[in-house]
């Protein structure tokens, strides 16, 4: 039984309406029925909501729907990937702190750019491949179909954009641009790092 067939027919016997369950799972009646009609699945931490109102077990959902179980083990592919991907812009973004007017500082940088270009590459010709994405849906926007932008990410690129204006700003001034690209590589980093959290489902 596909799990939108366990939940509807779960939320039948409990006597529980479409709306009643939104509210207990603080979604909307919408994602609901999207559930229920196998439009859109939800995210892990939803999943052990959804067991707690339908008073159902996570490993019998789970076992009953194998499109479900890909589906998460797609998201977790996706973040631990992403988390890869952050440190890979955090390092290269320290790397331009690097004094590369020595022999040593020169190969530790050249070390760094070709570890991060690589790093880019594999990006844009493996990873739709490795998360199981549309690589067209994968190169529009780095995520998933059902998947919107948190409130989170909201402040989260509003910082950046500050921050960017601020480098523009400090360089003109004087400063180095080799720190105002640090700053900004690794804030590049960090979203990356934080996708769980700047991607949440649709509800």
């Amino acid at each position: 039984m596909k799990f939108g067939e366990q939940i509807k027919g779960r939320r039948q016997e409990l006597g529980l309406t479409q709306a009643e369950v939104a509210k207990k799972l603080f979604v909307t009646r919408q994602a609901v029925s999207n559930w229920e009609h196998n439009k859109t699945y939800p995210d892990l931490n939803m999943l052990v909501k959804i067991s707690n109102v339908y008073q159902i077990s996570i490993d019998s959902l789970l076992r009953e729907d194998q499109k479900l179980k890909n589906y998460l083990e797609q998201g977790r592919a996706m973040n631990s990937f992403s988390v890869s991907y952050g440190f890979i812009w955090i390092m290269f973004g320290l790397s331009y702190l690097l004094d590369d007017s020595t022999k040593v500082g020169s190969v530790a940088w050249d070390g760094m750019a070709a570890i991060f270009f690589l790093a880019m590459i594999y990006e844009e010709l493996v990873s739709p491949f490795f998360l199981g994405i549309n690589r067209r849906t994968f190169y529009r926007s780095g995520k998933r179909p059902d998947e919107k932008l948190s409130v989170f990410a909201k402040l989260f690129y509003g910082v950046f954009v500050l921050a960017v204006i601020i480098s523009v700003i400090l360089v003109h001034q004087g400063m180095s641009g080799r720190y105002a690209a640090s700053v900004l590589t690794i804030l590049v980093g960090f979203q990356y790092l934080l996708r769980k959290y700047i991607y949440v489902v649709k509800s």
